[in-house]
């Protein structure tokens, strides 16, 4: 497995995909962290008015620990691209043809998934500490710049990076699941996306207690990162039941692509 693992993660770190991947996740959550620097929410700010926001009139620096927490963990909406990065780190092989070479090395097909899901884990862990270093920095400057406290955004990170970097895992592990279900890249693609940014916000909004039960709420509880969502964490799984239920996602899904694939004629 540790032969198997090496070569998936070179095949990873020399390919384009998610070095793009992370490109494109440091630049949204650049976005986050300036929209969270120009906001004006009227809420907890000096003045002592209570809600999440970062300010009240005139007041625009993120103080309190549950701010310095939401803006250490701007990045957590990337965890999307750690999905695809798990998505793509199987379809590839079949988009370019070289699933073949691979099944030959690896014969047993579900011992190439479980290499998969080993690496793709490893870039999802990865991926989360650029986007927590990145937030460190940026935010940090930030924060500098308008009269805050680096050192007190700092003292953060213990309680914001392990909740992170776990989400990031389970949705890579998730995407090789997917991706090992529907292994065409471009359907698993629109099929992973059309669930997370449309399909899975109207499930929530029409069934009452679903939102604890899909993969982004278990992520949320996974995280206990609720990000200024009000009472929402009142309807929320416990951290590790979060983190039992994406596991158990991935793993299913990833059980029964092997399956799939294991009875699937590759040519």
């Amino acid at each position: 497995m540790i032969a198997i693992v090496r070569s998936e993660w070179l095949k990873l770190r020399t390919t384009a995909v998610p070095w793009v991947l992370a490109g494109i996740a440091l630049l949204i959550n650049g976005l986050f962290i300036l929209v969270i620097f120009l906001t004006h929410n009227g809420g907890a700010g000096r003045g002592g008015q209570g809600g999440g926001g970062f300010a009240s009139s005139g007041d625009t620096i993120p103080h309190t620990t549950q701010q310095l927490r939401n803006l250490l963990g701007s990045g957590f909406q990337g965890y999307l691209f750690a999905l695809l990065l798990g998505v793509l780190c199987i379809t590839a092989e079949f988009r370019h043809k070289t699933v073949t070479t691979t099944f030959l090395i690896t014969p047993v097909r579900p011992v190439m998934v479980a290499g998969k899901l080993i690496t793709a884990a490893i870039g999802g862990a990865v991926l989360a500490i650029i986007m927590l270093v990145s937030t460190l920095v940026g935010g940090g400057l930030a924060l500098v710049g308008r009269g805050g406290s680096f050192s007190a955004l700092l003292h953060q990170v213990p309680a914001v990076a392990p909740g992170m970097i776990l989400v990031f895992i389970l949705f890579a592990i998730l995407g090789v699941g997917i991706g090992s279900l529907l292994t065409n890249q471009v359907a698993a693609i629109v099929v992973t996306l059309g669930w997370f940014v449309i399909l899975e916000g109207i499930l929530v909004s029409l069934v009452n207690g679903a939102a604890k039960w899909v993969p982004t709420g278990a992520a949320e509880a996974a995280a206990n990162l609720t990000r200024n969502r009000g009472d929402f964490s009142l309807f929320l799984f416990n951290w590790w039941q979060g983190t039992l239920l994406m596991l158990a996602y991935g793993l299913v899904f990833a059980l029964v692509g092997s399956i799939i694939l294991t009875r699937r004629d590759i040519t």
